[in-house]
């Protein structure tokens, strides 16, 4: 089991018409088998959040980074 951060990023244009690497949002995923179901798990927690029928509507990547150490209490 592992602990997992998924962010979603979208390409947005600033004034200039330049686009930009944006996170939509991050979502932490606890406990997770592996790496592929909590992206599927954090996909499925975007689209309930953004209220969209499918993550890409809002968000064009995703980036997955497994938590090592953070927030562990070890004896």
């Amino acid at each position: 089991m592992a602990d997992f951060r998924i962010c979603f990023y979208n390409h947005l244009p600033d004034s200039t018409g330049h686009d930009h690497h944006v996170c939509q949002r991050t979502i932490l995923i606890p406990n997770a088998v592996d790496e592929e179901r909590a992206i599927v798990q954090a996909k499925r927690e975007f689209e309930r959040l953004e209220q969209v029928t499918h993550w890409d509507l809002h968000a064009r990547t995703i980036e997955c980074a497994r938590l090592v150490g953070v927030g562990r209490v070890s004896a």
